[in-house]
């Protein structure tokens, strides 16, 4: 093996699996390969929360994988390659690879679908991904969700919420929001994330989601086009990569996105369901603490979703029932509305996790889309649920980089009307100029609700027993209906 393999295969992104493929023997030369920084797999160190300052992160599970940047050629490619050879050498090249098959990545392939766009799929799991309880969906995320045709069928499974009511510990009302008397568009609905799922993968085609298939490696291929490597020994290659991979995203750090940010607190959630009924007349409640918050939205007549917010230092825990007792000893002499709700869960919908952002920086950090790769969803912009945006915004990617993306992908027959190396390059600057105009309208939208919820959260994690007592009188000052709903009005439009 000669030294500029060796030198290659070192730098192959190794996500802690051995690399099944042996490029010694890829006939596709490979010019460069992106600095990766980090990988999620580290326990959390402890931390001191500090108010209205940024939480500079207590290096949540997260630890170095190092891949060398080199821009060197195979050794043995010594003349421009033929357009004869490049036909052969990329004739299984797909339009659009998306990684991750949560709700970012299947709305992005059904967006992709409904225009005729051909994608592929790459979820790690062996099927469809069920874990998790429910999802807040605000009007903004309904808007999306019609234009990718499955809100109606949503809409007949799970209730509209006419109000929100703000309690004390003990039941008594802070603070009333009457949703149903305003504007006539608004819409809240608690959805189960299961239903969600199916609902964007069952109009995709046979084949377009590949299960069991987690990435290990990308490469940027001569051309411009982009190469993945799955642990499964797949090799495919592509004209987009869209990461859509959550907020330990592979394709994030291959970009060198910087580390999401403790928030100081992290988050359980359950679903929990009443044989008889739950008796919460579509009205969510949210119940309001001292570093300690507890929320609850009917989803139909016999479900409820429920949250818990508090102040930790990242610790895991993971066994189903830990999180229930940790969950009750919380809310220990509460409102029995959330002590109820907490028993009635099953141990398979309940989740308990540490709360991160990352701000969508527009400049001063890594761009945010990078020759034909890109991002969406929790990989692109997790935030922290203090506005419940984060899946709602995932839609939101959606529908406008489908978009995008549809005015710069040419069709096959064009193609094979024109095969030349020039017509490649056109389309690859078209893709990066669809992909520039997404993450410019999305930065614009995202920046500053990340910094919103950032601060809100400040203020309602506050152990503090002045400051807790004069935010529960402030409440009502400070959450006024058109405040409270302003950023849900947001409409990413149609895919026309």
């Amino acid at each position: 093996m000669n030294s500029a393999t060796a030198s290659l295969e070192q730098g192959v992104l190794d996500l802690g699996t051995p690399c099944v493929a042996n490029l010694s023997t890829c006939k596709t030369p490979i010019r460069q390969m992106r600095p990766n920084t980090w990988v999620a797999n580290k326990s959390v160190l402890q931390h001191r929360r500090q108010p209205f300052t940024r939480l500079m992160s207590s290096r949540q599970r997260f630890s170095r994988v190092y891949a060398t940047a080199t821009s060197m050629e195979a050794a043995n490619v010594g003349a421009k390659t033929s357009t004869e050879d490049n036909s052969r050498q990329f004739q299984n090249l797909h339009d659009v690879v998306i990684v991750g098959g949560g709700i970012a990545g299947l709305a992005t392939a059904l967006a992709l679908h409904r225009l005729g766009i051909k994608s592929l799929l790459l979820e790690q799991a062996e099927q469809l991904r069920t874990a998790g309880a429910a999802i807040g969906l605000w009007t903004n995320a309904w808007k999306a969700l019609e234009a990718l045709g499955v809100a109606d069928s949503l809409r007949k499974k799970f209730i509209k919420i006419a109000g929100i009511e703000f309690l004390e510990q003990d039941g008594s009302c802070l603070l009333s929001l009457r949703l149903d008397e305003g504007p006539s568009d608004l819409e809240l609905r608690g959805v189960e994330r299961k239903a969600l799922l199916e609902a964007l993968r069952e109009p995709l085609p046979d084949g377009a989601v590949i299960y069991e298939s987690r990435v290990i490696g990308i490469r940027k291929l001569a051309g411009g086009y982009t190469e993945v490597e799955c642990e499964n020994g797949d090799i495919i290659q592509t004209k987009v990569l869209i990461g859509c991979d959550g907020i330990g995203s592979v394709v994030a750090k291959w970009m060198n996105m910087g580390e999401p940010r403790f928030a100081g607190y992290a988050a359980t959630r359950g679903l929990a369901v009443y044989p008889d009924g739950n008796n919460l007349h579509n009205e969510a409640k949210m119940i309001m603490g001292r570093g300690v918050r507890a929320g609850i939205v009917p989803m139909d007549a016999n479900r409820a979703y429920w949250f818990m917010v508090f102040n930790s230092s990242g610790e895991r825990v993971t066994d189903a029932e830990l999180v229930r007792k940790e969950a009750l000893d919380y809310v220990k002499g509460w409102s029995s509305t959330i002590t109820e709700a907490i028993n009635r869960s099953s141990p398979d919908n309940l989740s308990r996790r540490g709360i991160a952002d990352r701000w969508m920086w527009p400049a001063g950090g890594p761009p945010l889309c990078n020759n034909g790769v890109t991002l969406a969803g929790d990989a692109m912009h997790p935030m922290t649920p203090n506005l419940g945006q984060g899946g709602c915004c995932a839609l939101e990617d959606a529908v406008i980089l489908a978009r995008a993306l549809s005015k710069a992908l040419v069709s096959n027959d064009s193609r094979q009307l024109n095969e030349s190396p020039e017509f490649d390059l056109k389309e690859l600057e078209r893709i990066n100029l669809a992909l520039k105009s997404y993450t410019d309208v999305r930065w614009r939208r995202i920046l500053p609700l990340s910094i919103r919820s950032y601060m809100i959260g400040v203020l309602l994690q506050s152990d503090s027993v002045l400051v807790c007592s004069v935010r529960n009188k402030l409440l009502p000052k400070l959450f006024k209906l058109e405040r409270f709903i302003d950023h849900s009005f947001f409409d990413c439009g149609t895919l026309q």
